[in-house]
C-alpha cells in the first residue's frame, strides 16, 4: 500500500493464503494478484481470476506438484524443478547441450 501511496507502477503481490477473505483485500486494495505456497491453495484460483486478479504459486519442487499446479490454472510457478516444468508445457529443447 505505501507503494502504490507513493505512485509506483510496480506490479504488487499479496503474500498470503489463498482464500475469498484475502481475494477480496487484494481487490480492494488494487493488488496485481497474489503470491501463495502450493500449501495455502484453499480456495479455487478461479475466484481470484473472477476479481482480475493474477495468482503466483511457489514451491513445487517435483514433477508431480509441478503437475498439480499447472491442474490449478496458476497464473505464475515458482519451482525447484524447471525442467519438469518446461516438460510438461513442451518448451524443453532436448537438442540442448550444457556446456
Amino acid at each position: 500500500l505505501k507503494a502504490q501511496y507513493l505512485g509506483l507502477k510496480n506490479k504488487v503481490f499479496l503474500f498470503c493464503t489463498l482464500t475469498q477473505p484475502n481475494i477480496d483485500i487484494a481487490y480492494d486494495d488494487h493488488f496485481f494478484g497474489i503470491s501463495t505456497s502450493i500449501d495455502w491453495l484453499e480456495t479455487d484460483v478461479s475466484s481470484a481470476h473472477d476479481k482480475g486478479l493474477y495468482v503466483m504459486v511457489w514451491s513445487p519442487n517435483n514433477e508431480t506438484q509441478n503437475k498439480q499446479t499447472l491442474d490449478k490454472k496458476v497464473d505464475i510457478i515458482q519451482t525447484d524443478s524447471p525442467i519438469s516444468i518446461l516438460k510438461l508445457l513442451n518448451r524443453y529443447n532436448y537438442e540442448y547441450i550444457i556446456p
